[in-house]
């Protein structure tokens, strides 16, 4: 999407080509986007003028949601979230927009989306209470709102259920809506930047004065793991599943890559860091901005997948959206069929998993979107504390074939061998 306006375009990844004739339709400048709603295919951006935006992806309409917009973020169940300059408050979901009644009483700091169409913000103090405040909004009910003793960089759960705050000495476990009491647990080496898993069991925080990242264990509220890294990093940023943690150096301009499951470092690669890049693809692309260019890696290797030039400039969205008709080439093959004894594996059936987390509703989410999408998924429960809830397809009856139709699938996947 050109800053100058124009038609809207779509790329195939990880090789950057370009889906002709899959986007119709001309959009005038945009300043910033905001994101997808896969299921309304809108796309939401600001433009240079501070009006927010819907492009409708299969048709090519645009409507005005909003004008005056200082900030926007989409939550976890696709409901846009905007306040304008006179702190009001408009919300979209499933393409119905509601003006709220009551602005909300200061500009946020920072905002996240959360569940059942709340907005959790960050307020700042005034004159009489200049404490931070911690706040939960929604549309008809008064705002649930808690005082916040640090004051450092904050981050929320994806389902915004657990906010956690840094400080010098250590990072505060907030719960939102009160309903268990913070907690706050020690580092050493003056935390900065934060980041939860998607599925919000663990914090990862970067550090000001010590190298590599901290792991926060959210249930047991205690520090339990680390990543090791060359130098201290400034910013954080997962991929959807989990896999990918991506690290910016104090000093230079590049980002470090980190295989979360092994706790790996796998390399280094130059970009700049911006709204839209460096950032991990829904499919497991890494994806860059170099000079004026942007260029796609395989995160795994850091080899080069696909490069676009002069394509820096414009904004991007990365999204898991595809045109009608796009899972068709994995469906004809994806059918599953039932393991016999002399092809599934010894220890049970195999399955392509494409992701394992602890929340439950997170992962029968991703399963329901990949059956509308025509494939026959499904949630593993776990089978132990320390297991999770796995969105899984299959069974299959080989590995070559499990392996095969992941493939396909233009996203990070595993063999998964359920034992009986």
């Amino acid at each position: 999407m050109s800053r100058k306006g124009g038609e809207v375009r779509a790329y195939q990844l990880p090789s950057l080509v370009e889906l002709p004739n899959v986007l119709r339709g001309r959009v005038p400048g945009a300043a910033r986007a905001i994101g997808v709603d896969q299921e309304s295919a809108l796309l939401f951006f600001i433009t240079a003028k501070d009006d927010l935006l819907s492009f409708d992806l299969e048709t090519g309409r645009i409507d005005s949601i909003a004008s005056g917009v200082a900030q926007a973020v989409l939550g976890p169940d696709q409901t846009l979230f905007a306040i304008d300059r006179k702190r009001h408050v408009v919300s979209m979901a499933h393409r119905a927009l509601t003006s709220w009644p009551q602005p909300i009483s200061a500009s946020p700091r920072d905002v996240f989306g959360a569940a059942d169409q709340r907005l959790v913000a960050v307020l700042p103090g005034d004159a009489a209470k200049p404490q931070l405040r911690l706040a939960t909004f929604a549309t008809n009910q008064p705002p649930a709102t808690r005082p916040l003793p640090v004051a450092g960089d904050a981050a929320a759960t994806r389902w915004g259920d657990l906010v956690a705050v840094a400080s010098d000495s250590g990072v505060l476990l907030i719960d939102p809506l009160a309903r268990r009491e913070p907690a706050f647990v020690p580092l050493a080496e003056h935390p900065r930047a934060l980041a939860f898993s998607p599925s919000g069991h663990r914090v990862y925080v970067a550090r000001r004065t010590g190298a590599g990242i901290a792991v926060i264990d959210r249930y047991e509220r205690e520090e339990v793991d680390g990543v090791a890294l060359p130098t201290p990093a400034s910013t954080l940023r997962l991929d959807p599943l989990g896999r990918w943690l991506l690290a910016r150096p104090s000093i230079g301009d590049s980002v470090w890559v980190v295989d979360l499951p092994v706790r790996a470092f796998v390399g280094s690669v130059g970009t700049t860091w911006d709204a839209d890049f460096p950032a991990i693809a829904p499919d497991g692309t890494l994806l860059t901005e170099q000079g004026n260019d942007i260029v796609a890696y395989r995160p795994d290797s850091l080899k080069e997948t696909g490069r676009l030039a002069n394509a820096g400039a414009d904004l991007w969205t990365v999204t898991s959206w595809r045109p009608r008709g796009g899972y068709r080439a994995a469906l004809a093959d994806a059918a599953p069929t039932t393991p016999t004894a002399d092809t599934a594996g010894p220890g049970g059936p195999l399955y392509v998993q494409v992701s394992t987390s602890q929340n439950e509703a997170w992962s029968t989410q991703m399963a329901q979107q990949l059956s509308r999408a025509g494939l026959a998924a499904r949630v593993l429960p776990p089978k132990g504390p320390d297991d999770g809830y796995r969105v899984v397809l299959g069974p299959y009856p080989t590995r070559d074939q499990a392996e095969a139709i992941g493939r396909k699938l233009g996203r990070p996947f595993w063999i998964y061998e359920s034992t009986p």
